[in-house]
């Protein structure tokens, strides 16, 4: 073969591999780009959520698509253990995306590699342990009860808050602009009235910072109740919308 042909030849084969090469990178480039925005975009603006337990029923179903906005009430960069200030703070009654009080810390590299399998997967799949165990939670949906200042109490599975700047204790929806059904036992328990699951619950005295959350499924106890108060910092967004099924909740 004269080296012109073999010229020929060695050009031949690397011009489809310098393609193969090119496509490559340009495909990597729109995946990295799609990948930013969506990042902006559920960690600043909007993020979806499974209820993943019947801890919210009767107004949020279990397997319920829910839509919350950090954008609200402020981003949370673990990473970097800041805070990104949002619209408003958030109030009684609310329906809010949080890190319950006893979530464990989680090693960086999870946290890194978790939004790149809720990227591919289209946020069907997780690598955060125990996002769906009952003792190990990371997120929860949860409504507000009370407020930093607020003394709030439970009888008979409705809690009764006394705002700071009160004297008496007003009932858990009389104290709020938002409407919600509650799912309580049939027959009320007669147990130790100190027990989480009794339906009644002693005086807590919130501090600044803290929020006392629940379930509107008062049968199942896995909120403040259990874990006690959650900072500022572990409110994580505020649940608009409900895109799947069609069930509306206030």
């Amino acid at each position: 073969m004269s080296k012109r042909s073999r010229a020929l030849g060695t050009y031949g084969s690397f011009k489809p591999r310098s393609k193969l090469k090119t496509r490559l990178g340009k495909t990597g480039k729109i995946l990295l780009f799609f990948f930013l925005v969506y990042q902006f975009v559920s960690v600043f603006i909007i993020s979806s959520f499974v209820v993943q337990s019947s801890s919210m029923e009767p107004g949020i179903l279990q397997g319920q698509r829910l839509l919350t906005a950090p954008i609200v009430t402020g981003a949370s960069l673990t990473l970097l253990n800041v805070r990104i200030p949002g619209l408003k703070e958030p109030e009684r009654g609310d329906l809010v995306l949080v890190r319950p009080g006893n979530a464990v810390s989680l090693p960086w590299y999870i946290l890194l590699a978790d939004p790149v399998v809720r990227f591919i997967t289209l946020q069907k799949k997780t690598i955060i342990p125990g996002i769906d165990q009952n003792w190990n939670i990371q997120i929860a949906v949860k409504r507000i009860i009370a407020m930093p200042g607020d003394t709030v109490k439970m009888i008979d599975f409705k809690f009764l808050v006394k705002p700071l700047d009160k004297t008496g204790y007003v009932l858990e929806n009389n104290i709020t602009s938002r409407e919600y059904n509650l799912s309580v036992p049939a027959e009320l328990p007669n147990i130790d009235p100190s027990i989480p699951f009794s339906g009644n619950m002693d005086e807590v005295i919130l501090s600044d910072n803290q929020y006392f959350v629940a379930n509107d499924n008062r049968e199942m106890f896995y909120d403040s109740r259990f874990y006690g108060p959650v900072s500022r910092d572990n409110i994580l967004g505020q649940v608009f919308l409900s895109y799947w099924p069609g069930v509306s909740f206030k």
